[in-house]
């Protein structure tokens, strides 16, 4: 018999990844296979200006997100979902990832299935795989498609330095689709023969709120068909894909936002109006998020 309750944490560094948890409730209020829903959306985030991506080495990253992932047990959740390609990259480093018994799922290996499965669907394409720095250097996307026998040759990677936090402090700043231009110019300059089909791989949650942008870019660049990967999307539909047909709910979802960093009226009312279409019940958690600085321990 499935459970009627069900706790489930999503977490990112900054809001990029209410994307997922929006698109998550959007799903679980039409079809849930528990009649009583708990979510969470925890911010990961460290401080108030200084993220993953400025701490100097893995160890240090790993511990930061390993205290992290020590409060979010605190909400004894059933399942906690990396709605983040740099904390995914992270988490296999941490100690809490060799100690717990919570099902966590990473949103690079999402990725990585849905990158595959388009490659493979068409064999003369090739993918650009558009992230953080810290998530484009580890190659952990390369290297699992490489394992997957995709020839390293179709795929090439973008850091994109400064990107996420634009997108996260503004994210209808005039800035961004700059940015976005710059980065898909070089990207396509380090391929030598840019035709044929694109996959552009959206491997950093923050970039799908921009999806549109990648792809306008891309097609001033690019002679071909251009597909934009949103990994997002493909995490927030895990929850509906374990339903007992059986079994169907409309569920009671409690929804909370929590944060170490403080978030300003004007980034709230931004993000807003990018999920209002998605949750208007995830809009209302995130407008009353809870500010705790001692979430957890940096």
């Amino acid at each position: 018999m499935v459970p009627s309750k069900k706790t489930i944490l999503v977490t990112d560094s900054g809001l990029g990844g209410m994307s997922v948890f929006a698109r998550m409730a959007g799903l679980l209020a039409r079809k849930s296979p528990w009649q009583n829903v708990s979510m969470i959306y925890f911010n990961a985030w460290p401080e108030q200006d200084r993220g993953y991506n400025h701490l100097k080495t893995m160890e240090e990253k790993a511990r930061v997100f390993t205290s992290a992932l020590n409060a979010m047990e605190r909400f004894n959740p059933d399942m906690i979902f990396i709605a983040c390609n740099t904390l995914s990259v992270i988490y296999p480093f941490t100690a809490f990832s060799r100690n717990t018994g919570t099902t966590v799922t990473g949103i690079v290996d999402l990725g990585v299935q849905l990158i595959h499965k388009h490659l493979l669907a068409d064999p003369d394409s090739r993918v650009i795989l558009f992230g953080t720095p810290t998530t484009i250097a580890e190659k952990s996307h390369e290297l699992k498609l490489v394992k997957k026998g995709i020839d390293p040759d179709r795929i090439s990677g973008q850091g994109c330095t400064d990107l996420a936090g634009k997108i996260e402090r503004d994210p209808f700043s005039s800035r961004v689709p700059e940015m976005i231009r710059a980065n898909v110019t070089t990207a396509v300059s380090k391929i030598h023969h840019p035709v044929g089909n694109i996959h552009a791989a959206l491997c950093c949650t923050h970039f799908g709120y921009c999806k549109d942008l990648f792809y306008n870019a891309l097609s001033e660049n690019i002679k071909g068909n251009i597909t934009i990967l949103n990994p997002n999307e493909s995490m927030a539909d895990q929850v509906s894909k374990s339903h007992d047909k059986s079994s169907i709910f409309s569920p009671d979802i409690r929804m909370q936002v929590v944060s170490r960093v403080f978030w300003e009226p004007g980034r709230i009312d931004a993000y807003a109006r990018l999920l209002n279409d998605v949750s208007l019940k995830a809009v209302k958690a995130l407008a009353g998020y809870e500010w705790n600085p001692d979430l957890f321990e940096v």
